[in-house]
């Protein structure tokens, strides 16, 4: 299995007032940089998809991956990824998860090892997290085939292809900062420890 890991940070971040949500501060270090420091020792190259007006992501990873034509949310930066890298998985999360595990990553891509013909979506307990995958990359046609349909929703990708669930029951690992109250509870859980 040759693995590349693409974090999602395309989203225009509306709820935390505009900018890059990736980039905020968390515990005095960009947010999307706990992510990149784990990925780092689990994959072959880690990769930011976001839009072609985000080129502060540069220089964070191995790369960006901007988006091609109208945005449709983030099957855009997977369908880009998938065509884009020389792999044969990728390993795939939002850039606004910075709790999940390295624990976490490994179980994802036990998974993927044994089953390398699925994708594989963490299931944490309470909710199926449609954006933390491990997706094989001959899947691209799969993906390509849904979106000239017009739909845009990962889980309904999901369901029409077909994937495994890898339990990770601490949905708190999963914890979305969406709102600037968000990003403050889960600075006080790193201070914490």
């Amino acid at each position: 299995m040759k693995l590349e890991a693409l974090i999602l940070a395309g989203g225009e971040s509306r709820r935390m007032g505009g900018g890059e949500k990736g980039l905020l501060p968390l515990a005095g270090r960009p947010m999307i940089q706990y992510l990149i420091e784990r990925l780092r020792e689990r994959t072959q190259g880690v990769w930011i998809g976001c839009r072609p007006d985000q080129p502060a992501y540069a220089g964070l990873a191995d790369g960006i991956l901007e988006d091609r034509g109208e945005s449709a949310g983030p099957l855009s930066g997977i369908a880009r990824a998938l065509d884009s890298l020389d792999c044969t998985h990728l390993l795939i999360l939002p850039c606004d998860t910075p709790l999940v595990s390295g624990a976490t990553f490994d179980r994802m891509i036990a998974l993927a090892r044994v089953n390398p013909d699925r994708i594989v979506v963490v299931q944490d307990g309470e909710y199926l997290q449609t954006l933390h995958l491990v997706v094989p990359v001959a899947s691209a046609a799969s993906l390509a085939t849904y979106r000239a349909t017009g739909r845009r929703a990962v889980r309904g990708w999901l369901e029409a292809h077909g994937y495994i669930e890898c339990r990770c029951d601490d949905p708190d690992e999963f914890l979305n900062i969406n709102t600037p109250e968000a990003l403050a509870e889960v600075e006080a859980r790193l201070k914490q420890g």
